[in-house]
């Protein structure tokens, strides 16, 4: 009966991970970045941002793990720090743009937009970006970590 008990409590512990995968974003997130143009430090994982105005948007930090940018108006934005591995960029505008130390392993950044972004210590392994515009930026060649 004891190793059923561990075997159990192994299978409940396996499932907790999954749960919190599955989390909504916290309700009121999107609808502040939206209304007041920042958020720094805001859990926007897998949100819907689909054609977003996010021009200066203050995202410093910001965890948009497997977001949906498509489309999205992120120029001039500090995304500084930001979690993007996994999001959707495809058509996004990310000119002039502070990537700074940003996370973009496994983003889809086909078709977007990224003149002149600034990504020193960029993560970009996985990325994909045919048919991007990179013109100025260092994107692909920047801090691969």
């Amino acid at each position: 009966m004891v190793a059923l008990r561990g075997h159990r409590l192994s299978l409940l512990l396996a499932l907790v991970p999954l749960q919190v995968l599955a989390a909504p974003v916290p309700p009121g997130a999107v609808e502040r970045l939206l209304e007041h143009g920042a958020c720094p430090g805001c859990d926007l994982r897998r949100a819907a941002l689909t054609e977003a105005h996010l021009i200066g948007a203050d995202l410093r930090q910001v965890d948009l793990r497997e977001a949906d940018l498509r489309g999205a108006n992120l120029e001039g934005a500090d995304l500084s720090g930001a979690q993007l591995s996994g999001a959707d960029l495809r058509g996004a505008t990310l000119t002039n743009a502070d990537l700074t130390g940003v996370d973009l392993r496994r983003a889809d950044l086909r078709d977007s937009v990224v003149i002149n972004a600034f990504s020193p210590d960029v993560q970009t392994q996985g990325i994909r970006y045919a048919g991007a515009d990179l013109t100025g930026s260092d994107l692909i060649i920047g801090g691969d970590h």
